[in-house]
């Protein structure tokens, strides 16, 4: 029998996971998220599947950030009517992120639909002409392109609808870690804790035809060690094929209480000068994380109670699924908990419902600090917020998280003076910061670490293929793997199919 394995997805590129596993006539996919970043990776959202989706056995999926599901209701709306796997945690966050990608898109096209009534046809005229361009790999001309980072791509056509993420909940099914489970005849699925966000999973598939047995281990996104709530990322011994990501693959993190001293130096800096501290944060895993940071630092005295705001729904929402699934927590979050700490509470924290109490936060008694999604200023509140602090010396804009190419979060981390948002120009005035220690994801000395584990032994595989990152971080992640750990190493091409057996 054979087995392939077809990367159509976080190759050349962080976002967009999706990987297609053929073996025999059954066929797996593993992730299947959104595109992200510069128009010409959003755009591929729109490309059909690379497959019948009526055709697939079984979808997994590693985590519920929308870069790994993202488009799982359009695979259903496609025809897709089989299971999704993921584990409790995942099924949880994957549905309030979905539905909030449901609505903003059905949002932003009928703005589009106000703002170009007469346009329609020569709207869909030119979705063809981006499609066929983008499938055929060639550069967007200017009239398709984004001159600059603008911090939005405008959705002039959703890929689904609310509708479409009910019947995708029907189809989840719940997966412990460390339970084996039969997805389809012949191919079982393993989920290990991944330690990025709630519920994360590395996926060890094993193929067997009765005869020979092929296991391929797919890290999805690995978290880092000792960090705030979940545990480690479990370390595993055997593959034959492993599929790794490599979003820090050229790079280290700050050590975690370099970051911590930082932070406290941050919030120090605008509680001294009566400014705003605004954090970009995805509403999933880095807030929560962030949150019981700061608490920390209040007990201890290191840092002085300013007023925080977390201005996301999506947030809140998913601060409630981390309450509900404590058995994800690691020793240390567990003991908190046990002691009537709640470690995801701030002191006088404040959700922002709505929209109107979000732009009020312009008003509010300073200083104070501001937590916004979405965490690369691609969209959401955090747009206005923007508008209001970028200009203000007293203010600092804080990143503590990966910044797409092509996104303005990018753009102004790398030393952009200007912004354009919602087609004003606003200058950056503020202080602009980064802390990279409190990544979610592993840099490059644990990523190998991670790989090394499947070097004892019997357990080496016989190809790592290394996705998930920009070219420069896959390439140097490959080459390091090759140097120093012996490995074949691998960066696959967008729609690249390799046989494994």
């Amino acid at each position: 029998m054979s087995i392939d394995i077809q990367f159509l997805g976080a190759v050349g590129t962080v976002t967009g996971s999706q990987f297609l596993v053929t073996a025999g006539d059954r066929r797996v996919l593993i992730d299947c998220g959104m595109f992200q970043g510069a128009p010409e990776e959003v755009r591929r959202n729109r490309i059909p599947f690379e497959f019948e989706p009526g055709e697939l056995d079984a979808a997994l999926l590693t985590h519920a950030h929308l870069d790994h599901c993202g488009r799982l209701p359009a695979l259903v709306k496609g025809g897709y009517h089989g299971p999704i796997f993921a584990t409790a945690g995942t099924t949880d966050l994957a549905e309030i992120v979905l539905r909030d990608a449901a609505k903003l898109q059905q949002e932003a096209e009928a703005r589009w639909r106000r703002r170009h009534p007469d346009q329609a046809a020569a709207h869909h005229a030119e979705l063809r002409d981006e499609q066929a361009m983008v499938e055929a790999g060639e550069a967007m001309p200017d009239r398709l392109r984004a001159a600059e980072p603008t911090g939005a791509t405008e959705t002039r056509a959703a890929l689904y609808d609310e509708r479409d993420v009910d019947q995708t909940a029907r189809q989840f099914r719940d997966v412990r870690y460390g339970e084996m489970v039969e997805v389809t005849p012949g191919v079982h699925a393993t989920f290990h804790d991944a330690g990025h966000i709630l519920g994360s999973a590395i996926i060890e598939l094993r193929i067997s035809d009765g005869r020979e047995e092929t296991t391929v281990v797919f890290s999805g996104d690995l978290g880092r060690g000792n960090t705030p709530i979940l545990r480690d990322p479990a370390r595993l011994s055997h593959a034959d094929h492993v599929v790794v990501e490599s979003t820090y693959g050229d790079r280290d993190h700050a050590d975690h209480e370099k970051a911590i001293e930082d932070l406290v130096q941050a919030v120090a800096e605008v509680a001294g000068g009566g400014g705003v501290m605004l954090v970009p944060a995805f509403a999933i895993g880095r807030t929560q994380e962030l949150v019981w940071v700061l608490d920390d630092l209040v007990r201890d005295g290191r840092i002085p109670r300013l007023p925080l705001y977390l201005d996301s729904p999506m947030a809140s929402r998913a601060s409630d699924v981390y309450l509900r699934h404590t058995d994800y927590y690691d020793a240390e979050t567990a003991a908190l908990l046990r002691s009537g700490d709640s470690p995801l509470e701030y002191p006088g924290q404040a959700y922002t419902n709505s929209v109107e109490d979000s732009k009020a936060i312009r008003t509010a008694e300073r200083p104070l600090i501001v937590v916004a999604s979405s965490g690369m200023l691609t969209g959401g509140r955090i747009m206005h917020h923007l508008k209001d602090f970028l200009p203000d010396q007293a203010c600092t804009l804080l990143f503590i998280g990966y910044q797409g190419e092509g996104t303005l979060g990018r753009h102004l981390q790398t030393g952009g003076r200007t912004a354009r948002i919602d087609g004003q120009e606003i200058e950056v005035r503020c202080r602009i910061r980064t802390i990279s220690g409190f990544s979610a994801h592993a840099d490059e000395d644990e990523l190998v670490a991670w790989l090394s584990g499947f070097t004892r032994g019997d357990g080496a595989p016989q190809r790592a293929f290394v996705v998930h990152g920009d070219p420069g971080p896959a390439a140097a992640l490959a080459e390091r793997v090759r140097r120093e750990l012996g490995l074949e190493a691998d960066v696959p091409r967008y729609r690249e199919t390799v046989r494994l057996r």
